[in-house]
């Protein structure tokens, strides 16, 4: 037991340990993520954390850059997509981002969207449908990110609660594509 500590205490290779993604990066929790900094980082993390960096190292030393690794793609995964970048700003206030009601009438709308989606035979009003949907899903985020901004935080889950709706969308959309005949 105290051989185990002592490597792990003299190990040159500690593991990070963060649920906050924006830690790991050293990154201001924001919504509006400058991408090509969090690619920068990424990138020089990589190059210290990366297990073939320590292919050399001593096993436990290899066990800690296999996890940092680990948890250095596992962020960048998380913090370049913006659904899942908002989820962690909820959770990061302590804001639990799963929504348990819903507009009714958002709903609804969403329905009858997906309808057309699912009954469309061509590709240019697939194309358009696309463009819609789309479009609403960047408005959310943007009013999510006001919301959010101005500590508005059920009225931005709300927001995000309905992005996650349109992202489903978005996946019905390039399915429906792959079955529509070209003319």
């Amino acid at each position: 037991m105290f051989l185990h500590l002592a490597r792990r205490l003299l190990s040159n290779t500690t593991p990070l340990k963060s649920s906050n993604y924006f830690e790991v990066f050293a990154l201001t929790p924001t919504f509006n993520l400058d991408l090509a900094a969090l690619s920068f980082v990424y990138k020089r993390l990589q190059t210290e954390y990366h297990p073939d960096k320590h292919a050399k190292s001593s096993a436990l030393e290899q066990e800690h850059a296999a996890q940092n690794s680990a948890l250095i793609n596992e962020a960048n995964k998380c913090l370049k997509d913006p659904y899942c970048r908002a989820r962690l700003l909820l959770k990061i206030e302590n804001f639990d981002p799963n929504v348990k009601t819903m507009d009714m009438e958002f709903l609804s709308d969403m329905m009858d969207f997906n309808d057309q989606v699912e009954m469309c035979e061509d590709n240019t009003t697939l194309d358009e449908l696309k463009i819609v949907n789309e479009s609403a899903i960047a408005e959310l985020y943007v009013q999510f990110e006001q919301h959010f901004v101005d500590d508005e935080l059920k009225t931005a889950a709300e927001r995000l609660a309905k992005v996650k709706f349109l992202l489903q969308t978005r996946d019905r959309i390039d399915q429906q594509a792959e079955f529509i005949i070209p003319r």
